[in-house]
């Protein structure tokens, strides 16, 4: 499996393991879709449970918070 690199990542959201739904911003940044605050990738990224593209395709995920977040293949 492949470690998930967010700079490959133009648009997407992230969405944790307390439900909570980020939109991926530029410059490694993700704005909180309920409160509209911004925070950096790495304040919630060990939180962070799935990741999709733009299209809502998920592109990354991880079981639990103390694995890595991995790539997910569509083949």
């Amino acid at each position: 499996m492949l470690r998930f690199d967010f700079l490959s990542l133009p648009k997407g959201t992230v969405r944790t393991f307390s439900k909570d739904i980020y939109e991926v911003k530029s410059g490694l940044l993700v704005k909180d879709i309920h409160t509209n605050k911004v925070f950096r990738i790495q304040d919630i990224f060990y939180d962070i449970r799935t990741v999709k593209d733009a299209n809502g395709n998920i592109v990354a995920k991880r079981k639990n918070p103390q694995r890595e977040l991995h790539i997910i293949n569509h083949t």
